[in-house]
């Protein structure tokens, strides 16, 4: 062979080679890219992008993590799953039924990490779906310094929990020996009715023995009566309920010695009051320690580029000591059994809810949040808010309680019943 010839045929191959390389080389960057999708503030988003830094410095795969408006977010992401290009992992409040078939078999990393059954999404064939990536709870806030004015205790450990009736002599009290408008504020959600119907005792909303229709009991519509009653005494404020005035705001005026909110106040709370002394304490409860958990999810899709990424990223951020420093960056309350975080502020705060978690009958606690995503799942419509709407309807005289419980349980059966 002519060596000229001979060695323009290697110097081809060589190049061909290269080009092969270069082919690979790119495959290869791909593989080490995965997309996030999450919707929530500066502290939430920052969180995961935190994250995202620390997994890219352990295992070389870049997370692009991406802020989505919460309006905007499951649209997003169902025409993504729809034209094959759904992000490997997303944090949701919810889980379609477009992306079922879609979804990533998530049970051995719950398993792995003990995330919370009761806030752990299933299919039908009890296959974990979507874990929760965070666990909020309502809870109880009080202004300290008018409690000390007045010279009135209030609980501070799990053996001396107010009654609701003990709760209300108190604040009562401090109103009459303080300069504070009202008694209490409590959100205008159908999240804080839920606590508060389950601590008298009351099982909320729920399918009657046929199941063919929700009811409810006695306890819940004593409950019931007994915050409309409250609102109309002015223990709380009707304008937070009728006219949407912002119950937050008003407990941090210092005026009102006790808010009955949740466990996403505290980050807020740590930073922006400074005006009074403030501290989560125990929820009262007449019948049933009881909270209302809320929270999202995390989940991923098989029909995204690089799936199999994308789980072990997941299992990555369920790991003890990164779930624990998500945790930190973002103020969650952790989803997963018997975990201790060390928090940058609140400490306390987190403490007391990590409390009323444990002791809290969790089915009933959690059922409603668990309920929405699992029947969104399956295809039915969901809950439209008309619980809380109805009571407002009650607050304004334009219905009556009764009237209020029916709108309630047909809502209940259009959205979880009927597809």
């Amino acid at each position: 062979m002519n060596k000229k010839i001979g060695y323009s045929i290697l110097s081809l191959a060589a190049v061909m080679l290269g080009v092969a390389g270069c082919g690979s080389g790119d495959s290869a960057s791909d593989s080490k890219q995965i997309r996030m999708f999450v919707s929530g503030d500066t502290s939430e988003g920052g969180a995961y992008s935190k994250m995202a830094e620390k997994y890219k410095e352990e295992t070389g795969v870049t997370v692009e993590v991406t802020d989505v408006p919460y309006a905007d977010l499951l649209t997003k992401i169902t025409k993504a799953v729809q034209a094959d290009d759904a992000p490997e992992v997303v944090r949701v409040s919810t889980v379609q039924p477009d992306w079922n078939d879609y979804l990533m078999d998530l049970s051995d990393i719950a398993s792995e990490a003990k995330t919370l059954e009761s806030m752990t999404i299933k299919d039908e064939a009890d296959v974990v779906k979507a874990l929760p990536s965070d666990v909020t709870a309502t809870g109880l806030f009080i202004n300290t310094d008018l409690f000390d004015e007045a010279g009135v205790t209030y609980p501070t450990s799990e053996e001396d929990i107010w009654t609701w009736d003990e709760f209300l002599t108190a604040i009562n009290e401090v109103v009459e020996k303080t300069d504070a408008k009202y008694g209490m504020v409590m959100d205008a959600s159908d999240h804080r009715l839920r606590a508060f119907t389950y601590q008298y005792g009351g099982q909320d909303f729920f399918l009657d023995d046929s199941g063919d229709s929700y009811t409810t009991d006695d306890a819940t519509k004593a409950a019931l009566q007994k915050f409309v009653d409250l609102n109309n005494d002015e223990v709380m404020p009707k304008s937070v309920w009728t006219s949407g005035e912002d119950a937050s705001a008003m407990f941090k005026s210092g005026r009102v010695p006790a808010y009955f909110s949740g466990s996403w106040q505290i980050v807020d709370f740590s930073t922006n009051i400074s005006n009074f002394n403030w501290q989560s304490t125990y929820s009262p409860y007449e019948e049933t320690r009881a909270v209302n958990m809320g929270g999202n999810f995390i989940t991923g899709f098989n029909n995204s580029k690089n799936s199999e990424e994308g789980e072990k990223f997941i299992k990555w951020l369920y790991e003890e000591e990164n779930y624990k420093q998500l945790c930190t960056y973002a103020g969650y309350l952790p989803a997963v059994e018997d975990l201790t975080v060390d928090y940058e502020q609140g400490q306390d705060a987190y403490e007391i809810y990590n409390q009323e978690i444990a002791a809290a009958a969790q089915p009933i606690s959690s059922k409603q949040t668990t309920d929405q995503v699992t029947m969104s799942m399956k295809g039915y419509t969901g809950l439209t808010g008309a619980y809380r709407d109805a009571i407002v309807q009650v607050l304004n005289d334009e219905i009556t309680l009764d009237e209020a419980i029916d709108k309630t349980i047909k809502d209940y059966n259009d959205g979880f019943l009927k597809k």
